[in-house]
């Protein structure tokens, strides 16, 4: 949607179709799928859904080939936008894509096929230039848009008094994951945690952010199955970054709230397990040294990873309770995540925009006046 609305700045018609999100729509963007047709959670759901997807990439061939747009770009989401681009190209469709594949991490064999048919990739993170290069595939740095919407100093006793959070207590974010399935395989453990840590630090409270209220009344249940109705806990419905900027210290699952984590700036202890199926193809398939992309960026191990089965609450109870007695370690942690905010605070919008405007061969320097923020 960023990149949509800074193309706009322009003084060029464009048209935008695709499978679009509530944000790409309010820009315009004509909606031939919603991107929750491709939202899966690992392998897990993949079976039940796999004709279907498969189906919605044939009919995405079959349409942008008879009617060939400008330029293709492919949002992240790479098992089904790289064969998508592949089938585009050789239809002599120029095609972009967006967020880079994690070939650095897993499935690395992908990058030599990649430089065939995608004529220009736009990454996130400094590490990934350097990779794309080496393997002879033009791409651009343009930094992280999250930056751009997470507030650097924002107001934490008003935030706090919004979701009714302590504001004389160490606060610890319980953030087991947004998906049904992490909740069921994390929660528990996640909140065994805090029993302990509620019984060693009798200052705490906790709280929790869960996306909608049926994953919140997930989550709730994972409370009364443990047994611990009787925890200092507060829970919120949206507002997850809100909430990771009230709390002290963040026990989460792997993924892109740990990244939101350390452009927050809140020290963060990081965990995961998922099914066996999963597990397996990871193990056979990834090449990565560390797990969280706080770590990945600093080139070391920054912050806790708790993993299959080092996921325990003895274990999550313990690296909170490292940070919670030592204060070096604490701001060691948020100086690191400092540096990593300001290396991805690049102004990803403009910059993709810039991309878009030279592969189409058209002015970069030329912008509207006075452009209303939505077209």
């Amino acid at each position: 949607a960023g990149l949509i609305r800074q193309l706009r700045q322009y003084p060029y018609t464009f048209e935008f179709t695709g499978i679009t999100g509530p944000m790409m729509q309010q820009q315009s963007c004509k909606s031939l799928y919603t991107m929750d047709k491709l939202t899966l959670m690992g392998l897990d759901g993949l079976w039940s859904r796999l004709r279907e997807i498969l189906n919605i990439r044939r009919k995405l061939v079959q349409y942008f080939v008879s009617d060939a747009p400008d330029l293709f770009i492919g949002v992240d989401a790479p098992d089904f936008n790289l064969g998508l681009e592949k089938k585009l190209h050789r239809a002599g469709i120029p095609v972009m894509h967006y967020v880079s594949p994690t070939v650095w991490a897993w499935r690395k064999y992908r990058l030599k096929g990649m430089r065939h048919y995608i004529d220009r990739m736009l990454v996130l993170f400094p590490f990934e230039l350097d990779l794309y290069r080496q393997h002879e595939v033009n791409a651009t740095l343009v930094g992280h848009p999250m930056v751009m919407d997470i507030e650097k100093n924002p107001d934490i006793i008003a935030l706090k008094k919004k979701f009714g959070i302590a504001k004389d207590k160490n606060v610890i974010a319980l953030l087991p994951g947004s998906r049904k399935t992490e909740i069921q395989h994390m929660a528990g453990e996640f909140l065994y945690a805090a029993e302990m840590l509620a019984g060693k630090y009798p200052d705490l409270q906790f709280v929790t952010a869960m996306p909608n209220s049926s994953l919140m009344d997930l989550f709730e249940n994972e409370v009364e199955k443990a047994g611990l109705k009787h925890l200092d806990l507060v829970c919120v419905e949206g507002h997850s970054r809100d909430v990771m900027a009230c709390s002290d210290v963040l026990m989460l699952a792997s993924g892109t709230a740990a990244l939101e984590a350390a452009i927050v700036g809140r020290p963060v202890v990081v965990a995961y397990k998922v099914s066996w199926l999963t597990k397996t193809m990871v193990q056979l398939l990834a090449s990565v040294k560390y797990y969280s992309m706080p770590n990945n960026l600093a080139g070391y191990r920054l912050v806790p990873e708790l993993m299959q089965d080092d996921c325990t609450a003895e274990n999550l109870a313990a690296e909170v309770g490292r940070y919670l007695d030592d204060e070096t370690a604490v701001v060691k942690v948020k100086e690191a995540f400092l540096k990593i905010r300001e290396s991805l605070d690049l102004d990803s919008d403009r910059l993709a925009a810039e991309s878009v405007i030279k592969m189409l061969g058209l002015d970069t320097k030329t912008l509207l006046n006075n452009v209303p923020d939505q077209t």
